[in-house]
């Protein structure tokens, strides 16, 4: 096999194990090999540009002592490259095991106090044209997150709304999205499955090839509020206000706090637009497994924040069909099909 003749060029010897490991989200494919009983990561994917991005983000990580994976080996084609190996479990796993056990607290502290790091000692040094997708969340992926979960959720569930109306107001999202401060590296896809623990549990981050320049408070919500951990209020007011408190400027804390409601509708909305075309359309079984709970995060938002109602209608009247038996009946008969 090619990519395990790859693994053992580069270590000189053959391997003890190459073992596939299963897809979800990505088109890449992740191998564990190991040798003399050292592990490491074989990566291929066919996405060059994609690849340029992880592999630039990597060095850029290593060269600031962050946590995350270092590359070892790249192949000439750079469709191929194998990364230490940096633990067995993600917090994910942990968190489905242990719930808001004190372990999993402690990972999830530590987890936000890396992030605070990453997002301070990357500041005036990365080159955002290196970026995978998009430089900035600027309204271009603000606009196709926002599609997403039109195209994806809503006209696959065939629910009624009024188009222009909803686009317009998908246009005063995007304006008010882009002045949110304060800006950092954004690492886009900030979960728990993107978070490996080792023996000694501590957490590095994996899977940043989408980062971007967005708001510092994006990732801070995409990890606390995702739909498979299900954090309880409590947990997620405590964590939010941990993470906080790294911030001395007391006018970026303020507006940080400010964004969180913002960050939290666009992630619910994107998030439920990646389950619409993960799991309605492509039937992948993790996305399918957590639509319900993505619905319930953001109808419980649209009924304890009033600026949907009263600043975007349309949505919020959709966000209230969501929740309804007969849509609620639709995808259950999705799913069984």
């Amino acid at each position: 096999m090619q990519h395990q003749k790859f693994f053992e060029e580069f270590l000189g010897k053959k391997a003890g194990s190459f073992i596939t490991l299963p897809q979800s989200g990505s088109s890449r494919i992740n191998y564990i090999a190991s040798a003399e009983g050292k592990k490491y990561v074989v990566t291929y994917n066919e996405n060059i540009r994609e690849n340029e991005a992880f592999l630039y983000f990597s060095q850029l990580f290593t060269g600031l002592e962050l946590n995350t994976p270092k590359v070892l080996s790249i192949n000439e084609e750079r469709d191929l490259y194998i990364q230490e190996f940096l633990g067995d479990k993600t917090l994910s796993e942990v968190i489905s095991q242990e719930g808001e056990s004190e372990r999993v607290k402690d990972l999830v502290r530590k987890s936000l106090k890396a992030l605070f790091e990453l997002q301070t000692k990357t500041l005036g040094k990365v080159d955002f044209r290196s970026s995978f997708e998009y430089e900035s969340y600027d309204d271009l992926p603000i606009t196709h997150d926002l599609y997403y979960f039109k195209n994806f959720l809503l006209d696959v569930l065939e629910i009624d709304y009024h188009k222009s109306t909803l686009l317009k107001e998908f246009k005063k999202i995007s304006e008010i999205i882009q002045k949110i401060e304060p800006k950092t590296l954004m690492i886009r896809d900030f979960q728990s499955r993107n978070i490996l623990v080792d023996e000694k549990d501590s957490v590095f981050f994996i899977d940043y090839q989408s980062a971007m320049e967005g708001p510092a408070g994006y990732d801070v919500i995409s990890f606390l509020y995702q739909a498979k951990a299900n954090f309880s209020k409590g947990f997620q007011e405590e964590m939010r206000t941990y993470y906080l408190s790294f911030w001395e400027n007391e006018a970026e804390r303020e507006a940080l706090k400010q964004s969180f409601r913002w960050m939290q509708m666009m992630r619910y909305l994107q998030v439920l637009g990646a389950y619409g075309f993960r799991g309605l359309i492509q039937r992948k079984s993790h996305f399918l497994a957590s639509l319900f709970q993505g619905i319930d995060n953001i109808y419980e938002l649209n009924q304890s924040w009033n600026v949907i109602s009263q600043q975007f209608p349309e949505l919020y009247f959709i966000i209230l069909r969501l929740k309804s038996q007969e849509i609620q009946s639709k995808i259950e008969d999705l799913i069984i099909d």
